[in-house]
């Protein structure tokens, strides 16, 4: 792998681990303050910095997806294949995975797993 790939895919990872961090703060007022009922309105957590677009899940499907620190939800079509793959497809969103080095920047900066790593 190149150096402007490996940059490439830890900027990505990074500014999807962003918008993670945003969804698990939505996710935690949803719980002190929502109904649990229906879907929730997440931000697409896709690489391009300039979305912030609302993404509907459940919060099931939220926690299912925070279960693997590399997978992200992204909007249909929001999709990075140089640095993630498409585990899962539905009409609402898409589950990516990260790769090679991606991978590995997104589980470092998953806030569950331990979070933020030292910039």
């Amino acid at each position: 792998m190149s150096g402007i790939e490996h940059e490439s895919q830890v900027r990505g990872a990074r500014n999807q681990s962003l918008f993670r961090e945003v969804n698990e703060r939505v996710e935690t007022l949803q719980a002190e303050w929502g109904d649990g009922a229906g879907a929730i309105d997440f931000c697409c957590e896709c690489a391009d910095t300039d979305c912030a677009l609302p993404m509907a899940m459940t919060t099931e499907e939220y926690e299912a997806l925070r279960a693997h620190p590399s997978r992200f939800a992204v909007l249909p079509s929001h999709f990075f294949s140089d640095i993630e793959v498409i585990v899962a497809r539905n009409d609402r969103f898409w589950t990516v995975e990260k790769i090679e080095d991606a991978a590995e920047m997104a589980a470092t900066l998953d806030p569950r797993s331990g979070g933020r790593e030292a910039e």
